[in-house]
C-alpha cells in the first residue's frame, strides 16, 4: 500500500464465505453503508453476492490480519440485453481497523485494474454501483476512482437508525472502452 504496509490479495475460499457475511451484517447493523434487511440471511448472501462474482480476501502480509473482503459483480442485470456490456461493482468492506487509510480507492483502483485486464477480452464497457448518499467516505473514494455520479435513487435503502436512505448512482468507463467503440 502507499503507506508501505503489504498485503496479500488472494481468491475467497470456502471457510471466508460466512466471514465475509459476518463483516457486512456488521457493518448493516452499525449503519456503515449496507441496508438492514439488505442480507436477510447467509444463503441469500451466497446466491446473490457470492455465486457468479469474482471474491477477494485482502490480508496484512506482516500480521495475517484480514484487511478487506471484496467482491465485483457480474454483468449488470440492470442492462436489456442477453450479453451486458457492463458489470456490477459488488462489495468492499475494510476491517475497522484498517479504515481511515485511503486504502478504499487504491485497493478499488487496483482490483478494477486487474479484472479490466481480464475482462477486455469479453467487451466490457464498464463499471456501475451505488452508494448511500451519508456514505461520504465512499462516495469520495469513487470519485477519486474516476467514477461519474450519474444519478440517484430515491429511498433505496433502509439503515435501523435512519430509515431510508437515497442512494447515488455511479459509473466507471473501462480504459479500452474507446478503442473498442470509437466514437462516430
Amino acid at each position: 500500500m502507499s503507506d508501505g504496509t503489504s498485503v496479500t490479495i488472494r481468491c475467497m475460499r470456502h471457510d471466508d464465505v460466512q466471514l465475509f457475511f459476518n463483516a457486512l451484517k456488521s457493518a448493516a447493523e452499525a449503519g456503515l453503508g449496507y441496508g438492514y434487511d439488505e442480507l436477510p440471511n447467509l444463503d441469500f448472501f451466497v446466491n446473490l453476492y457470492v455465486r457468479g462474482h469474482k471474491n477477494f480476501v485482502v490480508e496484512s502480509t506482516q500480521t495475517g490480519d484480514v484487511v478487506a473482503y471484496l467482491n465485483l459483480g457480474p454483468p449488470s442485470l440492470f442492462a436489456r440485453t442477453a450479453d451486458p456490456v457492463i458489470l456490477e461493482n459488488g462489495n468492499f468492506i475494510l476491517a475497522p481497523k484498517y479504515r481511515r487509510r485511503n486504502w478504499y480507492a487504491e485497493l478499488g483502483n487496483f482490483m478494477y485494474s486487474v479484472v479490466e485486464r481480464c475482462e477486455r477480452k469479453v467487451g466490457l464497457r464498464g463499471y456501475q454501483g451505488d452508494a448511500a448518499v451519508t456514505n461520504l467516505p465512499v462516495q469520495l473514494a469513487l470519485m477519486k476512482m474516476n467514477y461519474t455520479i450519474n444519478g440517484i435513487l430515491p429511498r433505496a435503502i433502509y439503515f435501523k437508525e435512519q430509515g431510508w436512505v437515497d442512494l447515488v448512482l455511479c459509473f466507471k468507463a473501462c480504459s479500452h472502452s474507446d478503442e473498442m467503440h470509437p466514437k462516430l
